[in-house]
């Protein structure tokens, strides 16, 4: 039989209060890639000629593996476009392999992206594949599984304090 409601141990109110906030969370997240997932693939596709392009190297290097490290460039695309008359400011980066091929995107500096004709503010390189949504979802169900545990855990450690 469950207790009554003002029984309920007020630890117990604070770990379902964190479930509902941290659900909600994970649904509205779930919700937005969906809705990326299945709609992206039909936003139009702009290409912009980019305000300032910065080139940017990057020295990777795991800690403790002096053979580990990785030299790339990055290419910062600062652009603005316009959609219905508004305008938009955005930057982006570009992972590039060597120098010649970042050279070879400065002189260019354009670039081209998608745009979500409901909010023109959201872009995207690509369509998103289905990875994020199946992260989501496997989070949701990982947090949620962990959370129950803690609950039915918390409420056995409560009940030996009263017994």
């Amino acid at each position: 039989m469950l207790p009554a409601f003002s029984e309920i141990h007020p630890v117990l109110w604070l770990i379902v209060a964190i479930l509902a906030a941290v659900d909600f969370f994970l649904l509205r997240q779930l919700i937005n890639r969906w809705q990326q997932y299945t709609q992206a693939k039909r936003w139009p596709r702009l290409t912009v000629q980019a305000d300032n392009v910065q080139l940017v190297r990057v020295a990777y290097e795991r800690e403790g593996s002096p053979t580990s490290r990785q030299d790339y460039y990055e290419a910062v695309f600062d652009y603005r476009y316009q959609v219905a008359g508004r305008d938009y400011r955005k930057q982006t980066v570009q992972r590039v392999a060597t120098q010649h091929e970042a050279d070879a995107i400065k002189a260019e500096a354009r670039i081209s992206f998608l745009y979500n004709p409901a909010d023109p503010a959201q872009t995207l390189n690509a369509p998103p594949g289905p990875a994020a949504v199946i992260g989501t979802v496997i989070g949701l169900l990982i947090f949620n599984s962990m959370i129950f545990g803690l609950l039915a855990n918390v409420q056995d450690f409560l009940n030996l304090g009263l017994d």
